[in-house]
């Protein structure tokens, strides 16, 4: 019998979250002024793949700090968590390169990943999930279902005493005991043979 669950787990625990915002025109441009339309993606893609891209460009950024080894490190040392709502980059580490991170953006050392600024940098609390529990019980007609499955893909026939066998394979803790009557298992695959 598995052990109690916890209720809750803590997800996430040594977190920041980076808030960025779109970097400012340039000096001596415009903001309103007309600039070239970067090439169109799919919304999709550019949702899945942009946050990497974002945190690792962060890290190209700021590895540059060699005369801040520890900076330098601290970057080096931590990695990417998410990137939430196209703004908000959440990155892990130990607690002391995440101190030292918070060092170098109060003294305003943090350089963004191109194309944005950073607006605010802050602790994240831990992440609370409640764990749902599995049941002991799998319906017999699910396990024949996975059983034949699994022998389908194997190219294996299907016939009662090989499927009993498979069943006796992979369960071998339950033993023989526990095997379905010829009775049950014709009245289970009756009602789960679709016409």
């Amino acid at each position: 019998m598995p052990g109690k669950m916890e209720k809750f787990l803590q997800i996430a625990p040594h977190s920041l979250a980076i808030v960025l915002g779109p970097a400012e025109a340039p000096a001596g441009e415009r903001p309103g002024a007309a600039r070239p339309a970067p090439p169109a993606q799919p919304r999709q893609l550019a949702r899945h793949h942009i946050g990497y891209e974002i945190f690792a460009d962060f890290k190209a950024e700021n590895m540059q700090h060699f005369w801040n080894k520890k900076v330098t490190a601290a970057v080096a040392e931590t990695f990417f968590l998410g990137w939430i709502d196209e703004q908000v980059l959440l990155i892990q580490g130990k607690e002391e390169h995440l101190e030292a991170l918070r060092e170098g953006w109060t003294r305003r050392a943090l350089r963004p990943p191109s194309g944005f600024h950073i607006r605010c940098l802050g602790d994240v609390s831990p992440i609370s999930m409640s764990p749902i529990s599995q049941s002991q019980f799998i319906p017999l007609g699910e396990i024949l279902c996975l059983a034949i499955s699994a022998m389908n893909s194997a190219r294996k026939p299907v016939t009662q005493e090989a499927l009993m066998e498979h069943l006796t394979t992979c369960f071998p803790v339950l033993g023989r005991a526990w095997l379905p009557t010829h009775q049950a298992l014709l009245k289970v695959t009756v009602v789960r043979t679709p016409l």
